[in-house]
């Protein structure tokens, strides 16, 4: 993962996260004044929500909210994006059981990440960001090392639809970029240093969770109502 973590633990600890941090999760969210203990490997809840800004997507009603520090030059966030969020969207958020924010967090040593970022800002002006945040992790490995990757960002628009003059005139003037440094800043004062980083009801999740491992979390802290009882709208996605 981008900013030195490896993989490798998060394979090991499957079976530990999905069995056991779940649990450990849920009683913590589930209950008023719930408290990790010292035992447990998520550190003291953050609330995240307080002057959280972002991208959010599904009702503001949702039980549980999962706030993704991501960049967008990140190959496994790229990889989360791809393989887990479809299926995030789809089951949980879709029908009102969770709510998905997205903070821009660029990292220094990805050098085209920053006019992704605001491309994807620059889109969001249009009512068009997660469209154009699928576009720019889908096309990662065409412009990822390109010298000139805003030409990609500019074609990304186009088959998007977006009104191309307010395109150009955010990228260029860059008028977008502040809600990205927002965000990064935001990350920052929660210590985040690497990306993809999660939290969950505002409680730091250490590991790259599976959607089945996000639903299993979302199960425990919300579980299923009774068939014919009423679920929260989805709404509108908040773009």
């Amino acid at each position: 993962m981008a900013g030195g973590r490896s993989l490798k633990p998060f394979y090991i600890t499957l079976g530990l996260v999905a069995a056991v941090g779940v649990v450990l999760i849920a009683r913590s969210m589930g209950q008023p004044g719930g408290s990790a203990s010292p035992s447990t490997p998520f550190p003291t809840p953050i609330a995240v929500a307080a002057g959280a800004r972002g991208v959010v997507l599904g009702s503001e009603s949702a039980p549980v909210e999962i706030a993704e520090y991501s960049d967008f030059q990140c190959p496994f966030c790229a990889r989360f994006a791809v393989l887990q969020m479809p299926d995030i969207r789809d089951r949980l958020v879709a029908n009102g059981r969770l709510r998905w924010r997205f903070m821009h967090f660029p990292l220094e040593g990805h050098a085209n990440t920053r006019p992704a970022h605001l491309a994807a800002a620059c889109a969001r002006e249009q009512g068009r960001f997660w469209e154009m945040h699928d576009a720019i992790y889908q096309g990662q490995g065409d412009w990822a090392e390109s010298r000139r990757p805003a030409g990609f960002f500019r074609d990304y628009a186009e088959r998007l639809g977006l009104n191309p003059d307010q395109f150009r005139s955010c990228v260029e003037t860059e008028r977008a970029m502040p809600e990205v440094e927002a965000d990064r800043l935001r990350g920052d004062s929660l210590g985040v240093n690497s990306t993809p980083t999660f939290f969950v009801n505002g409680r730091h999740l250490p590991e790259v969770p599976t959607y089945d491992q996000i639903k299993a979390i979302v199960d425990s802290i919300a579980p299923v109502a009774p068939a014919g009882a009423a679920t929260p709208n989805a709404g509108t996605p908040h773009r």
